[in-house]
């Protein structure tokens, strides 16, 4: 029985950004939190939180993207 020599490549990228996508909802989430428990108006503290959202979220992509090219 011949054995195949190539490996199968797993390509889990739907994984990454959905566990990526959870931890800046979370990052989000308690930005605003901790931003109002400051005393800052809430619609700031949302605005705040949502720019920490997309920001944990930009950071993430390209550290996945650098650490896939590396590999």
């Amino acid at each position: 029985m011949a054995t195949n020599p190539t490996q199968p490549v797993c390509n889990h990228r739907a994984l990454e950004v959905t566990t990526l996508l959870l931890g800046s909802t979370v990052v989000g989430l308690l930005a605003g939190v901790v931003l109002v428990a400051l005393g800052m108006a809430p619609l700031t503290a949302i605005g705040s939180g949502a720019a920490a959202f997309v920001s944990a979220f930009t950071l993430g992509l390209s550290a996945i993207s650098y650490i896939k090219k590396q590999s």
